[in-house]
């Protein structure tokens, strides 16, 4: 603002009074109400084209359509074009939305039934999955060739997956103790002073089959004192067939 509110060169501003009888008028303005007085100018409402403002992130107004000008209108005048209803008094009756293509939406949704119907059977009964291996659609796929074997004959490969079905791919294998090693430990720097040089992986793998070693001398062990306790039962035991049969059992003893 240019200027004080005290300032004695500012003009002071007054509301005019209303007239004698004025009363407030009700809003929204509804032209068939005949108790609503409407000034003969109209209302200040009234001059507004609806649509002139911006909307949204626009700066620019756009010029309203038809469409929507009818539409400002009727929620002015707080219009509903729904009739009245027959049976229920100050109701309107319940319109029900008209499928204009209602043929093109029945067509459409029985032709993606029918198409996605027909993948699916056609991966779970026809399709070979991987490789003929044992897996999830095996059953669906097995029930198609024992019904095709009633009807006609199979050939080679599909009596294989009928009745030499293959296992799966995906089994467990054993675990040794080197696959926890870490991986800096796997690794070996190998220098001018270091070619030849052990790793902890290494160690490890000898430890394993000398571990190996000793329990398969153990069973020997184990299965060459039941032979000769069965012998010494018998009474076929001999000091001289001893040597022997030690030599037998084991080749470096």
């Amino acid at each position: 603002m240019s200027g004080n509110k005290d300032s004695p060169n500012e003009p002071e501003i007054s509301r005019r009074p209303n007239p004698k009888g004025w009363t407030p008028p009700k809003a929204p303005y509804n032209p068939y109400d005949p108790t609503d007085v409407r000034p003969p100018q109209g209302y200040p409402s009234e001059f507004k084209a609806p649509g002139t403002q911006p909307e949204g992130f626009s700066s620019i107004p756009k010029s309203p359509t038809q469409y929507k000008k009818v539409n400002e209108t009727m929620r002015r005048l707080n219009y509903t074009p729904r009739p009245p209803s027959e049976l229920y008094p100050g109701q309107y009756k319940v319109l029900r939305r008209v499928d204009t293509n209602q043929r093109l939406n029945t067509g459409s949704r029985w032709f993606g039934t029918f198409i996605g119907g027909s993948i699916i059977f056609y991966f779970a009964f026809f399709f070979r999955w991987n490789e003929g291996r044992e897996n999830v659609m095996s059953d669906f796929y097995r029930a198609r060739l024992k019904l095709k074997e009633k009807i006609s004959t199979l050939t080679d490969e599909e009596y294989d997956d009928l009745y030499h079905p293959k296992d799966p791919s995906i089994g467990v294998r054993s675990v040794r103790d080197t696959d926890y090693i870490p991986e800096q430990l796997r690794k070996t720097t190998e220098g001018e002073y270091a070619l030849n040089r052990p790793s902890e992986r290494h160690v490890l793998e000898a430890q394993r089959i000398q571990q190996e070693q000793e329990e398969k001398l153990l069973r020997e062990l184990d299965t060459h004192k039941q032979f000769a306790m069965e012998l010494i039962k018998d009474g076929d035991y001999t000091p001289t067939s001893a040597p022997e049969k030690r030599k037998k059992w084991f080749g470096i003893f």
